[in-house]
């Protein structure tokens, strides 16, 4: 029966993308990046990476009923400026030796039915959210803008939403509890291209955390 399952959402994810255009985050273009903030009673932390890999697919004519795509982002490359700090983080925090990779399944947009060309606008992007072992559902706030010059077109989009280290059974051991908030503020902002080869992006078969 899971099989079953997992083949018909198969083949609904790729009838889905078929009806619009594919685009593909590139490593060499610069500019995508992920951010996350800690505001803890004793301590400010900032940490940052650039390894963000992905797709999308969309309609701009209709983005609210074909957006889908899947973004992974790697957890061993977060940086906060202090390589003590950021050891600790990879190995107390998120063992990043059994789980190197975050992912997001993009499944739908509200709030933004139509993309202009040349125009930013907001709405909001939901689907699952791969962390630590588990996954979640996850909304997120959205802007995006669609560019197009001499057949190429460009899609940027940013997101912001908060990460509560209790919901994805991420510890914080007690010598950092007060320089490290339970909610975490992370930023995302990435371009995908239409004229780029398909990625090849497994998710894990995490269980949901309730």
């Amino acid at each position: 029966m899971q099989k079953l399952i997992v083949m018909l959402s198969i083949c609904f994810l790729a009838g889905s993308a078929a009806k619009g255009t594919d685009f593909r985050l590139d490593a060499t273009a610069g500019g995508d990046s992920v951010y996350f903030r800690s505001t803890a009673k004793l301590e400010f932390i900032e940490g940052k990476t650039a390894s963000i890999d992905g797709y999308f697919s969309c309609d701009p004519g209709r983005l609210d009923s074909s957006m889908i795509g899947i973004l992974r982002v790697d957890l061993r490359t977060l940086k906060t400026g202090i390589d003590t700090r950021d050891e600790h983080m990879r190995e107390r925090h998120l063992h990043t030796e059994k789980y190197p990779f975050a992912f997001f399944e993009l499944t739908r947009v509200d709030g933004l039915a139509r993309l202009e060309n040349g125009r930013s606008d907001s709405g909001t992007v939901r689907g699952w959210f791969y962390i630590h072992g588990v996954k979640r559902e996850l909304s997120a706030k959205m802007t995006v803008r669609r560019t197009s010059e001499q057949g190429r077109e460009m899609v940027t989009i940013r997101t912001q939403f908060q990460l509560l280290l209790d919901e994805y059974d991420i510890p914080r051991p007690k010598a950092l509890f007060m320089k490290l908030a339970e909610k975490i503020d992370v930023e995302c902002i990435f371009s995908g291209y239409n004229n780029l080869p398909a990625a090849e992006i497994q998710l894990p078969d995490w269980p949901i955390m309730e």
